[in-house]
């Protein structure tokens, strides 16, 4: 049975994980072809107390089982059903190689979102278990899929710019220097460091991004690679995106498999597969964004306070200093302190 959450900051989240409840909203929206609702089991993925809850919604139907993903807001969410439904008329859609999880209705009286479970691994445990050849091929369908999106993506949205992102990147280290005074001081001078250069990277090549293109957030399914969780869509520096896929790598590689350079190969390829194909003054401007990556990356593993975390934050603000210096690559293939590889007795499970 399922275990109620009481969120009183997500006032629907009773009624969405009541079966009966929610079967009252679903079944005028449910496709026709599927048949009459008959039962649904409910599963919760994702609690994000006081502002949005992801569930699995399986369905029974006359004529077969589906499964849908429901995400429920504390507040209005239609614009990411919006989105979400501009882009899978805009090339993206259930057919295409690159796609994103189709939407099916926004319903307003549960601030409820509903779209297509889609199947397949999630990017960031794909390229812990593939081969070499596999990895390679994975990372240039990611780097594709970032291209073209930011090719076709609409031009209608909120615009997050350089000030947003500076204000962004001020709140991380806050957070940092309130829990570790350590940290904080070295995520300080990281921090200055990004503020004395922002000025020379600002941009007004914008486009539509993602806003959270990270490994987590693409399955690698057969024939069809796919991007979600479209919460942060808007208007940005295309550099953004490809930034954070990149840095995104290194903090796989820290985590699962011991050592930041892990995986440089795989972000090589990638950032280069994007750059032939995506747009000019990326590549300049990929060093600072990657730098601010690494700061927020280092914000999340000191949140989260898994194992080795004391050494994952420092290692991840260190990488950015040495982003910001150039010569990242060589460095850190030559280290062979604690800093840059963690035993396998310290690998997450």
């Amino acid at each position: 049975m399922l275990e109620l959450i009481h969120d009183p900051g997500i006032p629907a989240l009773a009624a969405v994980l009541d079966p009966v409840e929610l079967g009252k909203h679903l079944t005028p929206v449910l496709p026709s072809e599927w048949g009459a609702l008959r039962a649904m089991r409910i599963q919760v993925l994702k609690h994000h107390s006081g502002k949005r809850c992801t569930v699995e919604i399986e369905l029974r139907a006359t004529r077969g089982d589906y499964v849908l993903i429901g995400k429920v807001y504390s507040t209005d969410g239609s614009h990411v059903y919006d989105v979400m439904d501009r882009l899978s008329q805009s090339g993206f859609g259930a057919m295409d190689e690159f796609s994103i999880p189709q939407p099916l209705a926004f319903l307003e009286g549960l601030g409820l979102l509903l779209y297509e479970k889609v199947q397949g691994p999630r990017a960031q445990e794909f390229f812990v278990a593939a081969g070499a050849r596999e990895r390679a091929a994975g990372a240039e369908r990611c780097a594709r899929w970032l291209a073209r999106f930011h090719a076709l993506a609409p031009k209608t949205a909120p615009v997050f710019g350089l000030p947003g992102h500076m204000v962004r990147m001020a709140e991380h280290l806050r957070f940092i220097a309130e829990r570790n005074a350590g940290f904080g001081a070295k995520a300080g001078r990281l921090f200055e460091r990004l503020q004395s250069l922002a000025p020379a990277f600002d941009s007004d090549e914008m486009c539509g991004v993602h806003g959270d293109y990270v490994l987590r957030n693409v399955i690698l399914s057969e024939g069809r690679t796919v991007a979600y969780d479209w919460d942060w869509f808007s208007l940005s520096d295309p550099a953004r995106d490809v930034a954070s896929f990149a840095v995104a790598f290194q903090r796989l590689a820290l985590t699962r498999l011991g050592a930041i350079t892990a995986l440089d190969s795989e972000a090589e390829v990638f950032e280069k597969t994007y750059l032939a194909a995506g747009r000019r003054g990326v590549a300049a401007r990929l060093p600072f964004f990657k730098a601010s990556m690494c700061l927020q990356f280092a914000k999340n593993i000191l949140s989260n306070q898994k194992r080795c975390w004391s050494e994952r934050a420092e290692i991840m603000l260190d990488q950015g200093f040495r982003l910001l210096e150039g010569n990242q690559t060589s460095d850190l293939r030559c280290q062979t302190s604690d800093h840059s590889r963690i035993g396998a007795n310290a690998l997450e499970v």
